[in-house]
């Protein structure tokens, strides 16, 4: 799959949001248990960083201790018991590390809206793009040298990246921080839908 060709691959992703998944009134409806995780994640740092009410007593003790750490932390408390606990368990990690690589000693008062919005786009950007490869038994990232899998990759994960940033986004301006848990779910699916509409309607 890995041609280089941008067209190639829209088309590719036209055919999975169309048919593969049931198109956008369908395919989203399984990212349910991803969203609630991500909506997990988004209240609690949202608690942490503004010592909101309820705040985890545990997780506050972490402030200052190595990032990978407090990451590990993280992940263990909002990893659900369910069968998408490995996927979410995968994205929570990866979206973390990206979003707080070069931090060495953890600070929650140091997470600015503006890297609110970038883990929760990170997030929903990572559990896209885990999806289509997963659907696809790997359909979209396969190729006949190791290089070629790593640039079919690389290509796939941008164009998931361009258009979640472009339909999540503006769903987030204003102040995140007034945002409850349920309203950040809800935001993470119609942001999803968004996507999976405009893959089905893509003409080339």
């Amino acid at each position: 799959m890995a041609t280089g060709d941008g067209q190639q691959l829209s088309k590719a992703l036209n055919c999975y949001a169309r048919s593969s998944t049931g198109g956008s009134s369908v395919g989203p409806r399984r990212f349910g248990a991803i969203a609630q995780a991500g909506a997990g994640l988004f209240g609690t740092l949202n608690q942490l960083r503004t010592n909101l009410p309820g705040v985890s007593v545990k997780l506050a003790a972490l402030a200052g201790r190595p990032t990978r750490e407090v990451i590990d932390a993280l992940v263990d408390v909002l990893v659900p018991e369910n069968g998408d606990a490995d996927r979410i368990r995968t994205v929570l990690n990866e979206a973390l590390s990206v979003c707080l690589d070069g931090v060495s000693a953890f600070d929650f008062a140091s997470i600015t809206d503006e890297i609110l919005i970038n883990l929760m786009v990170a997030y929903t950007t990572l559990s896209i793009f885990q999806a289509v490869v997963m659907d696809s038994d790997k359909a979209f990232t396969k190729g006949s040298t190791p290089e070629t899998v790593e640039r079919a990759e690389k290509e796939l994960m941008q164009l998931v990246q361009v258009v979640t940033d472009k339909h999540m986004k503006p769903l987030l301006s204003g102040n995140i921080s007034q945002l409850t848990t349920n309203e950040m779910q809800v935001v993470q699916l119609a942001a999803i839908k968004e996507v999976w509409k405009e893959w089905e309607e893509y003409q080339p």
